[in-house]
């Protein structure tokens, strides 16, 4: 799940520096500016979280506990983590989007913050179920309809109103969603997880537009952890409601977790706040949707899920929808 912030991204022209025709062709990289430069990283690092997080079904599948308990422990390994990057890096490397210095103590604030991590906990559970009951390509896929969906909302002046290239692309979000919950219907995953997959996507959508809003006064880490322990705690009591807090039975299920908090949730997720301050949405959202394809083959390799020709046509439009409906930058 790619925790894409729409406002905390840069124009891509800003990062297309030409070398300076001056420098010897022989200095090799030094003739690249360090503009173009923290550019190239940038998308490095995208991949590298993309595929990070590709890896997320496989540790949820190995974890050997229920889809609300991986969540919980997911964050619950997460925070301590995520909470000592916040309390130890400079405090001037977490300025917030705006630069206006805002204390993240303000009343509304921290209503949105309890607000995005309520939305987490709701989508994390779903996705994991989704994870559980159907292929994890389809659980993916249809997980990263969020975007179009945030496109709907706006319809209701919730998020900013679609432009015309979004309506384009809601076709083939439509036959995607169809191509794939058919998939499933033929045997190939489970129709029930599919649509666990869309409620994921709604959820997540509803973050995405929260956290958004929060961008404007905080830094990504800021928002990252507290909504994570907001997350951590909801979970939390709901397993001790339910009488299901459990742990993992054998050590294979606590490395998958720590996989899961450490690889997708702290380092995969945080590279893409990383990676999205120099590179631009559309150049972003395509090489994130390598998770999906990273999370199919690994799907298939590892727990000998079989892709159809159902799976295979209702991938592509769902990522031409997806190619489309972030084409532009768009702020929520």
């Amino acid at each position: 799940m790619p925790h894409v912030i729409s406002d905390t991204l840069r124009n891509a022209g800003s990062n297309s520096v030409a070398p300076s025709a001056t420098t010897d062709s022989a200095q090799g990289n030094e003739g690249l500016t360090p503009m173009v430069q923290s550019s190239l990283w940038a998308i490095i690092a995208l991949v590298v979280a993309a595929i990070l997080m590709g890896l997320g079904p496989i540790f949820v599948r190995f974890s050997d506990v229920s889809p609300d308990a991986s969540a919980f422990w997911r964050v619950a390994l997460a925070a301590p983590l995520l909470g000592a990057t916040v309390f130890l890096i400079p405090a001037g490397s977490s300025k917030p989007a705006n630069g206006n210095g805002v204390s993240a103590r303000k009343r509304g604030d921290t209503g949105l913050m309890i607000l995005a991590g309520l939305l987490f906990a709701a989508d994390l559970v779903a996705c994991h179920m989704a994870i559980e009951m159907t292929t994890v390509g389809n659980a993916i896929l249809l997980n990263n309809l969020a975007p179009v969906i945030i496109g709907f909302l706006g319809l209701f002046g919730i998020a900013r109103k679609p432009g015309v290239m979004f309506w384009c692309g809601v076709p083939f979000a439509v036959i995607g969603g169809y191509f794939l919950f058919r998939a499933s219907e033929t045997g190939a995953g489970s129709m029930r997880g599919d649509a666990f997959a869309v409620l994921a996507a709604f959820f997540y959508a509803g973050y995405l537009i929260v956290i958004s809003r929060l961008r404007r006064n905080h830094s990504a880490v800021s928002i990252m952890f507290w909504s994570t322990l907001t997350t951590m705690i909801a979970l939390g009591a709901m397993m001790v409601i339910k009488g299901n807090f459990v742990l993992p039975p054998h050590m294979t299920g606590w490395l998958a977790l720590i996989g899961l908090a450490v690889l997708v949730h702290v380092l995969g997720q945080g590279m893409v706040s990383v990676g999205l301050k120099r590179v631009d949405e559309a150049t972003g959202s395509m090489i994130l949707l390598l998770q999906p394809f990273v999370a199919s083959i690994l799907g298939a390799v590892i727990l000998g899920e079989m892709l159809n020709q159902w799976h295979i046509m209702g991938s592509t439009a769902v990522v031409v929808a997806l190619l489309i409906a972030t084409r532009r930058r768009r702020t929520l």
